[in-house]
Order: structure tokens, then C-alpha cells, then sequence
């Protein structure tokens, strides 16, 4: 039986960037949850009904046994360690307010959780219980950056539901204690062979740097990833204070009608649903910030880029890139014009050949940085690159059509306002069937207006929201 940890290998690039972003305090729980709908066998508010799920999720995804080395380096490295304790990694929340709807119970279990630092020495994810109901709950599975991004979470929890539909629906775990796999890591995303970075693409950034704006321009050159000026909204510098940072989030929903509306028109029109909500959402944020010199929005697609490898999407890991597209400041209501349903088709194809394209990944670039490490902090006191990042990871699909619970009616998707990233970050998730959940979260303080954010953030999800009513 071992008893230490096993080394695996070195973080890619990418993965050092979100472990020297972790190390530093800045960013800590990307969330995916989900209501499950459970046979009437299981006890949800006893920890050990999780176990044999659990135990299953480790025996297919080895990124869940293993912990990070020397995270203040720029030399950080994973390990598996021998055996992991489920006791350690399962909360069960026990006391919901008198008189809190659901929503409410599932955002403040969110906001707990978004800057909850991980227990050293073990692997940093955990699942949090909060029973609902008779044989119902909502289970926020809780893991680090470091080890997986955001659609890894839909990953999990197919596989949970799977574990659960396997083990008995009244058995309960002898013990908590679960012995590891020994096998490797799967290999980085981000490797040079993988990511090929161009002579021109590598240089831009530097000629951008000494060359006056106007040549700049004329030669198309680009200082950063995205297209930011003048007029750009990007909130308040970047700031960081360790005493007080704390994370901001809203969580809101659009009925299924709806979306099944949006989705349609969005086809009708040769976009898709997330060229539409970048619309949706700068249009909303144009009619909320009246400040004239604010001209345009620049915003952060995330983008899954497995299908482009070959990898499952059922693979956790590190695979996502960004994509950046910017929007000219459109204050109009109502059905879309045929400008803003161009913007939405020009921003569907961009992101379709961001998918479909590793050379000159952004990503890529860091590889060449000296120090990850010295990069991430010293972007305290500089300008946002961005105004807003976009985060889909898709529609759940693998409910049973027919038969007995378990089921997933609703999943949850949410990550910490960004310290060194976009004022605001929308997030979104849905279920087969079900309707479009979105959580808007923020660093507070980030958005740099006066008065009240949580009010602001409220004012422009109405907006989007009653702008969703009117597609067509």
C-alpha cells in the first residue's frame, strides 16, 4: 500500500497561469451544480449517501486524486496522492432560512463557496449538499481552476448521476476511505505541437508595444489578445487587497419558452445562442452605463476547445481558450435590427473558427513568458483587457427519457469574480428541456460606477431579460 504521493508532471503554461493566479489569492472555486431529483431510498442530508457515487467519479476521472506542488513557483507539479478521504470532501448544509426559496438557498450556498480557499494537501474539489426537499437536493460540485475548467464540471456530474444509478438506492458505504489509481495525467492542451505560434503572431505584441497607436493601427498589430481603447468599458483598474476582496454574485433564469424562442430565432437568423447573448448582454450594459465616452465593449468568450484535439468531452482538464469580439455601444430595445443580428452571425463565425483553430492560440504565448508567476502579480494597478467574459458550457443532455429517478432538472454554473480578469463575468447552464440558468458574478468594487453594483448588475439582467422577450 503507498503511502506518498506520486509525481506526475509539470504544469503546461496554461496551468501554471491558473495556479500562480490561485497561489496569489485571486481566484479559488469554479462551481458547476445541480438539482437532483434522487429515488426515496437516499438520505440527502447524511454525507455518506455520496460515497459510492463518488467513489465512482474517481475510478474515471484521475484529476480528482491528485494535489499541486510547489504552487508558489513558477515550477508548480501535480501528484496522485495514494488515497483520498470523501468525508474530507463532502459538506452537507444543514440549515436553510425560514421562508428562502430555493433560488435564494442556491445563491448564498454559491457565494459561500466562490472564495472558499481548498484544505491544503489534499485534492481541491469537494461537493456541497443542500437537501431541498423529500428526495430532493441541489449538489454544487466545487473544484479549483488548477485541475479543470468549466465544462469539466458537466463531466462530473454525468458521471455522478451515473454512480448513482448504479449503486443501490439504499446502500450506504462502509467507509470513506478510497485507494487511487496509479495512472498518468492525460497530456497539457496547451503544448507547443498542439499550439503552434507563428513568427508574426509571437513579434505583434512587441512591435505594438514601441510603435505609435497609429501605425499600430494601419498595420493591424495588437499589444494583448483583445482590442481595447479609450472608449472601452473595462471597469476599475485591477486591484487586489487580501483582507477585503471578496466575490459578488446574481443568479438568475430564463424560462424555457424563452430560450426554446431564442434558439430558434437566433438559427432563423444564421446565429447561434451565445453570438446572440453578446448582443443581449452589451446592449443591456450600453442602456445602464449612460456615460457618453463610453463607446464600446470588448468581450471574453470562453471557448471548449476538445473537439479540436480529438478529446471526449467527457475529459477533465484544462481545454478551453478565449476568444474576443467587440461590440460598438448600442443603447436600442426591442427586436433586434438587422445590424445587431449581423454583429451576432459575425460573432457566431468568429467563435467557430476559434474552436476549430489551434495555430496562434493567445494561450499559446505563455509559453514565453519569463515568469508566470511575476506576470500574474504584476498585473496589480493595470487597465482590464476586457469587459465582460462569456462562459456557456452547454445543455446537460443525459437524463434517462423515461423511467425512475435519479434525474438532473436544473444545473448551476458559476466561478469568483475576476481579479486580474473582466469587471464582470456572465456564466451560463442548462438542462435538456429546461430553461437558460445564468449567474453574473464580480470582484467587488470592480466595476468602477458609483452607487450600488448589486442594484446595477439587477438593472441589467431585467434588461437582458426583457430584451429576450422581444426576439424575434
Amino acid at each position: 500500500m503507498a503511502t506518498t504521493k506520486q509525481f506526475l508532471r509539470y504544469a503546461s503554461p496554461n496551468e501554471q497561469r491558473t495556479i500562480s493566479r490561485e497561489d496569489a489569492g485571486y481566484y479559488f472555486a469554479v462551481i458547476v451544480g445541480a438539482v437532483y431529483q434522487l429515488s426515496d431510498g437516499i438520505a440527502t442530508n447524511v454525507p455518506e449517501s455520496f460515497f459510492d457515487p463518488l467513489r465512482y467519479c474517481l475510478e474515471k476521472h484521475t484529476w480528482l486524486n491528485v494535489t499541486v506542488g510547489d504552487k508558489h513557483t513558477d515550477k508548480a507539479f501535480y501528484e496522485r496522492v495514494p488515497r483520498v478521504d470523501l468525508a474530507s470532501h463532502v459538506d452537507i448544509v444543514r440549515d436553510v432560512k425560514a421562508g428562502e426559496n430555493d433560488s435564494a438557498a442556491i445563491e448564498e450556498l454559491l457565494r459561500q463557496n466562490l472564495d472558499r480557499p481548498f484544505p491544503p494537501g489534499i485534492p481541491p474539489w469537494r461537493i456541497v449538499v443542500l437537501p431541498l426537499g423529500p428526495a430532493q437536493c441541489f449538489i454544487a460540485f466545487a473544484y479549483s481552476h488548477m485541475i479543470c475548467d468549466g465544462p469539466s464540471g458537466q463531466a462530473f456530474h454525468r458521471t455522478f448521476l451515473e454512480g448513482l444509478r448504479n449503486a443501490s438506492e439504499t446502500t450506504i458505504s462502509v467507509g470513506s476511505i478510497v485507494e487511487t489509481i496509479e495512472r498518468p495525467l492525460p497530456e497539457p492542451f496547451d503544448t507547443p505541437s498542439r499550439l503552434p505560434i507563428s513568427w508574426s503572431f509571437l513579434l505583434a505584441p512587441l512591435i505594438a508595444t514601441f510603435l505609435p497607436r497609429f501605425l499600430v493601427n494601419l498595420l493591424g498589430l495588437k499589444a494583448q489578445a483583445s482590442t481595447t481603447d479609450e472608449g472601452t468599458w473595462l471597469g476599475s483598474r485591477i486591484f487586489f487587497d487580501p483582507k477585503t476582496s471578496r466575490s459578488k454574485i446574481r443568479l438568475r433564469e430564463i424560462e424555457a419558452p424563452l430560450l426554446d424562442n431564442a434558439i430558434r430565432v437566433a438559427r432563423k437568423h444564421d446565429a447561434k445562442l451565445t453570438g446572440a447573448l453578446q448582443q443581449l448582454i452589451t446592449r443591456a450594459l450600453s442602456r445602464a452605463l449612460p456615460d457618453p465616452s463610453i463607446t464600446n465593449f470588448v468581450t471574453q468568450t470562453a471557448v471548449n476547445m476538445r473537439n479540436s484535439v480529438g478529446t471526449p468531452r467527457d475529459e477533465m482538464g484544462e481545454f478551453a481558450s478565449g476568444c474576443y469580439v467587440v461590440h460598438l455601444r448600442d443603447e436600442s430595445s426591442g427586436p433586434f435590427s438587422e445590424a445587431s443580428w449581423e454583429a451576432a452571425r459575425q460573432a457566431t463565425r468568429k467563435l467557430a473558427e476559434c474552436a476549430a483553430t489551434l495555430q496562434d492560440q493567445a494561450i499559446g504565448l505563455l509559453r514565453y513568458l519569463p515568469s508566470i508567476r511575476k506576470w500574474t502579480r504584476g498585473k496589480i494597478g493595470q487597465r482590464r483587457d476586457c469587459s465582460i467574459e462569456i462562459s456557456n458550457i452547454g445543455v446537460f443532455d443525459s437524463n434517462p427519457d423515461s423511467g425512475p429517478p435519479p434525474r438532473i432538472t436544473k444545473v448551476v454554473f458559476t466561478q469568483p469574480g475576476h481579479v486580474t480578469g473582466p469587471p464582470l463575468a456572465f456564466n451560463f447552464a442548462s438542462v435538456k428541456g429546461g430553461g437558460l440558468v445564468y449567474t453574473v458574478t464580480w470582484q467587488a468594487g470592480a466595476l468602477g460606477i458609483s452607487g450600488d453594483e448589486e442594484r446595477f448588475v439587477d438593472e441589467v439582467c431585467s434588461s437582458l431579460e426583457a430584451d429576450f422577450k422581444q426576439l424575434e
